[in-house]
Order: C-alpha cells, then structure tokens, then sequence
C-alpha cells in the first residue's frame, strides 16, 4: 500500500496540487510560492524555513503535501538529511532538491537517496517555469501509478495517459510481463525526443535507441536495475531516427499494484544534449584553465580579500626562490616592498568584481632582489568565495627600455637644441654676408660657397624634421590628394620639371607630414631627373629621359581631354623643356608617385630609405628616409620600382 500522506488524491490531471516548500531564506520563499502559484493556478504552496517542523507536517499530513521542495543548504539539516527522513516513511511523495549549489556530486548523491528530481536555484521567471513543470511531472506520475492492477491492460493504461500525454518530457510503460519488457505506451513528447511514431515504439524493448557510442557500463547498470525490480537513473548517449545523437537522461521505476505485484515499469525520457555539451565545454575550458595557471609564462597568484595567498603557480615560486608552501598563507604585501598595508586593504576593498584592474608593483625574491611587475587583477566568486587572481609579468627590459628611451629623448632633445640654435644661427650669418659681398664684388667662387650654404641649409631642416617629428602629435583628417601635391609642386624648385595629377583620392592623414613627404619625393625626383634639353643622347643618359614625348602624348599623359600646346602645359605644370615628369596617381590600395628619370638600381631599392643614402652631390640623403618615417607612423606600406616609363615609382599602401 501506498504510505504517502497524498494516497487518496484524484488521478485527473486538472486536480489541485499541494506543495510543500523548506527554505530557511523566508523572503526568498515567498517569492518562489508567489511565482509557482502565478505559473499553474493549480499549485498551493506552503512554506516552511524550519526542516524540523516541515517533517512534523509532513508525517502529520496536516495539508496531504503532493510535493516537497526543498533546499540544500540549511543550519539546522540540509536537504539530504531531509530527503533521507522522507524517505524512511515516505518512499513514493515526489521530493525535489532545490539549490544554490552547482556541483554534479550534490545532484549524483540526491538522486541516488531516492530524490525525484534536482534543480538548480535561479530568481527569474525561466527558473521558476522550469520548476513548476518538474513539480507537476513528478506529481503527475505519482498519481498515474497507483491504479489497481486488477483492471484490464488498456484500462489501466487509459487512466494513466490521461496524466503522462500531456508531460513535457518522454515517458514510456513498458510490460514486464511480457516477453522482452517491450513498451506498451509512450507520450507525444516521447515521439518528439526520439523521431519514432508511437506504432514504430510501442512493441520494442527501450534498447532500439542505443548505437554504437551508447555507454555498455549504464545500459548494464540499467538492465541489473530492471532484473531486480528496483528504480535507476542513468544517462546514456541514444540516437533518434535519423541516426542524430541525443544526451538522454533515463529514470527507470517499477510500478506496483495494490498487491504489491509490479504491474508496469515505467520510464523518464529526459533530453539532456544542452546540459551535457555545456559540461563538455565547462570540462575542457577548465583543464585549459588550468594547463593556463600552471605554464602561464606570467607569475599567478589566488589571494583573498585580505591579502593572504591561496595558490600560486609553479612560475611564481621557481621566480621568488620559495617552495609553493612558503608562499600560500603569506600576504601580497610580504612579497611586494613597495605596497602598504594600511592603503592595500582598502584597496583591495574598493575594486569592482569581475573587472580588471591593471597597475605596477614589484616582488621581492627570497634572496633580498627585488623586480618591477605589472599586474592584471580581477575579482571573482570561485566556489563560492570572493577571491582575487592576479596575473604578473616581470617588466625589467620594459623598464630598462623605458629609462633608455629617456635617456634618448634627453640626448635627442640636446642635439635640436644645438642643430636649431648653435648651428642654424651662424649658418645664417653666413649667408647674410654671403649677400653682402655678393653685392660688393664678383667672384667665380660666390655661387659654390651659395651651394654649400643652401646644403647645409636642407641639411638641418631634415634633421630637424628627423628629430622632431616622431614626438609630434599627428592630425588626421581627410586630405585631397590632387590639392596637396600641386601645393607642394609650388614649393619645390621644379628646375624645368613638369607635374601630372592623375588622381581625386581623399586620405586620411596628418597634413603637414604628407606634405612633407610629397615634397621629399618631387624634389628627389627633379634632383636626379633632367635640367635641359632632353634632345640630348648626353641628358638622357645623364638624367635617365626615356624619349622625346608628343605634345599629344604629353597631354594623354597628364590627363588632358583637349588639345594643350606645349606653353599651356609649362604654364600649369612647369616647363616642358626636357624637364623630368613626376606623375601623381592612385592604385586600388592607396597611391603612387612616380617619375620618368634615372630611376633607382634594383641592387639599391632595399637601402634607399636608410638615413644618409643619396647619388646626388646635392642630396642631404634625408630625404627618403624622411618618407618611410611618414608612411609608418601612418601605418603604410611603401615600396620602391621601376616606373612605367623607366623611373622610379614609389607605391603607398594605405588599407
């Protein structure tokens, strides 16, 4: 006979359920009442934070309870010792852990006490659904299997269907009595779960749902459990219809008659593919987690709240030269001789969880050395439990770089001083008297020392470029390319050189410094292009002309659409006596700059950049160097050719 306080409840589906709920968290409970009551209008729930008195009720059957619900973690019993009293006088009242707690092992241990089913606490609406239908099922099938075996096969079946069509998860009665236990009911949801009809189910042992990776060690833990009438859960890998693999949990129960003689078994088909995958992930990023914390190339430490080490890893105390040990139960600040104690507990205090905090220390080794880190820290509940991991790189060479590079910037910032003052000033004296005597006489050796003073003119206005430069705020804004290079071709002394635009293309750049470049590469170009006549076999070979051009191949050239008479051109781009062409123009990638002289030896494009190359006695050797600085602050890519009609192309790549 059936000992549970709710034997003598209606078997109909819509009949009113009592649920008994323990949790010592009395506001708590009363949300859970309030919500399981709002999801199944059918639901009374009472609660109760005191286990002790919930029991007194339970055998008192004061309320005839449907279900117990109960949590895990309680001062006075926890939910399996509460689970295990219900047991003793209640075998068959439905009774469902509900917990805060995570671990796999709590569930493991509840099920196989004899609980119904377990589930995880959560305060929102999802969680309180879920539930509520796990209180229903339960309730449900305790009802369906209390129907007398002295009735007929489909008599018996017929009252339990009306309480098992309608679970939301698969539920098969198989006959024990017939040869091979096979099924003689299974549920819509059944159906839906596996992909089989119920005429293609009903008639077979449950076993058709097993393939090639289903566990032989639960199948033989499930079949010795039906040998020997007794229930079981398992979990098993099975296969729907079209051969996909589902994670199924199977809860495996006899059901006995009046007499005490089993009628039916009757079995839980719970789809658990989401769960199961998820422990898959959880179990893989925990073992790379763990292979993280323990070959970091970083120092690790787990700390709490207070400072003191929890764990370390295998890096930190090989650095530190103590044992693993040594170090867990010491304070952060025992090892750290800049921190205070006093400022490095409210420190710890004021951080935010689950946000990363960067900022710099350092470490004291066993042997009195010490080491400058920088460390990564976040707070995070770990089982439970508010703890700090703190990540920490040695930072020596970035410090030792740091106090180099401001030693550099200090020298750097000498050497502009002296170029732009100590230099530039006498330099300039020089070419005011140079004027003066200009003025007063003539000599053949006034123009050369001019040159020489004009040289050492662009000499310090590059190095000042080079010097400046890379500590200048960059401006990026949308820039004209055509524009800026006819503004630069306006700055250069052209020296009988001609421009072509070829390009409306619009970058993103700092101003200033692509003018700079532009202006680098017109007045490379028209150094090493033609001054004269380029009808000379003498000036072409000298400044590398490729030909004679046609007016009306000049005008193709420079993206003329009309007749242009040589004139018209010079007046636009320069003279077109023999002068070098330096053309302008786009690629699908960025631009171009090229030109039809010498052109550059393909032995020498790799160096062209470097400080101080030049072929021109008039070059600074500057100027290209001046260039590739440009394109990488930009982050470009330039590269240096031969030009289409012989020159040199120098290409910007700009995605």
């Amino acid at each position: 006979m059936d000992s549970s306080p709710n034997a003598s409840r209606s078997l109909s589906v819509s009949a009113s359920i009592d649920v008994l709920y323990i949790e010592d968290d009395r506001d708590f409970a009363a949300r859970v009442a309030s919500q399981l009551e709002r999801e199944r209008g059918r639901f009374t729930v009472h609660t109760e934070s005191d286990p002790r008195v919930a029991l007194d009720r339970i055998r008192r059957g004061d309320a005839a309870f449907d279900c117990v619900v109960c949590d895990y973690d309680m001062p006075e019993l926890d939910g399996l010792d509460v689970l295990s009293r219900v047991r003793d006088e209640f075998p068959k009242l439905p009774f469902i852990l509900f917990t805060e707690r995570a671990r796999e092992e709590i569930a493991g241990e509840a099920l196989s006490a004899g609980a119904t089913d377990y589930l995880r606490k959560g305060d929102d609406a999802t969680q309180y659904r879920l539930l509520a239908t796990r209180i229903e099922n339960a309730v449900e099938l305790a009802r369906a299997i209390r129907t007398p075996r002295s009735e007929p096969l489909e008599t018996r079946l017929s009252v339990r269907e009306r309480a098992m069509d309608e679970a939301p998860i698969g539920i098969v009665l198989t006959d024990p009595h017939a040869a091979d236990n096979p099924i003689v009911y299974a549920n819509e949801q059944f159906t839906e779960l596996t992909g089989y009809s119920r005429d293609e189910a009903v008639g077979r042992n449950c076993r058709f749902l097993q393939g090639e990776a289903t566990d032989e060690a639960a199948v033989d833990e499930l079949r010795a459990a039906v040998e020997e009438r007794e229930p079981v859960t398992t979990e098993l890998l099975n296969y729907r219809k079209d051969g996909s693999e589902f994670w199924n949990r199977v809860r495996v129960a006899p059901i006995f008659d009046d007499d005490g003689v089993i009628d039916f078994f009757v079995g839980f088909q719970d789809d658990i593919t989401p769960r199961k995958t998820y422990e898959g992930l959880l179990r893989s990023n925990t073992a790379r987690l763990e292979a993280l914390f323990e070959h970091s190339p970083d120092l690790v430490v787990v700390h709490e709240d207070d400072g003191t080490i929890q764990d370390v890893n295998q890096r930190m105390f090989e650095e530190l030269g103590y044992s693993e040990s040594e170090l867990v139960g010491k304070t952060v600040w025992d090892l750290d001789p800049t921190s205070e104690q006093d400022r490095s507990e409210s420190f710890w205090a004021d951080l935010p969880a689950n946000e990363p905090q960067r900022f710099e220390g350092a470490l004291e080794r066993r042997d009195g050395t010490t080491f400058p880190t920088e460390v990564h820290l976040i707070q995070l509940n770990l089982a439970g439990e508010d703890l700090f991991v703190a990540m920490i790189r040695d930072i020596s060479d970035q410090k030792a770089r740091e106090a180099e590079l401001v030693e550099q910037n200090e020298r750097l910032d000498r050497f502009t001083s002296v170029v732009s003052h100590d230099l530039r000033n006498p330099l300039q004296v020089a070419m005011g008297r140079l004027e003066l005597v200009q003025d007063e006489c003539a000599s053949e050796h006034l123009d050369d020392i001019d040159r020489a003073l004009d040289r050492m003119d662009d000499l310090i206005s590059d190095l000042l470029v080079l010097a400046r430069d890379g500590d200048d705020a960059m401006t990026v804004e949308p820039v004209a390319l055509s524009d800026l290079a006819r503004t630069c071709w306006q700055n250069v002394v052209t020296d009988g050189a001609t421009l072509a635009v070829e390009t409306d293309t619009v970058v993103d750049v700092d101003r200033d410094q692509l003018q700079q470049l532009l202006e680098n590469l017109f007045r490379n170009a028209v150094e090493h292009g033609s001054t004269g006549s380029r009808s000379s076999s003498d000036d072409a070979v000298e400044h590398g002309s490729t030909g004679n051009q046609t007016a009306s191949g000049d005008a193709v050239e420079h993206g003329s659409t009309g007749s242009r008479t040589p004139s018209d051109d010079a007046a636009e781009h320069g003279s077109a006596d023999g002068g070098v062409t330096v053309t302008v123009g786009e690629t699908d990638r960025g631009f171009f700059v090229e030109d039809d002289g010498v052109g550059i030896p393909a032995e020498d494009r790799d160096t062209v950049f470097e400080a101080g190359y030049t072929t021109s006695p008039q070059g600074t050797g500057f100027g290209l160097n001046i260039v590739s600085q440009v394109a990488a602050t930009h982050g470009w890519e330039v590269t240096v050719s031969e030009g289409s009609a012989g020159g040199s192309r120098f290409e910007f790549r700009i995605d």
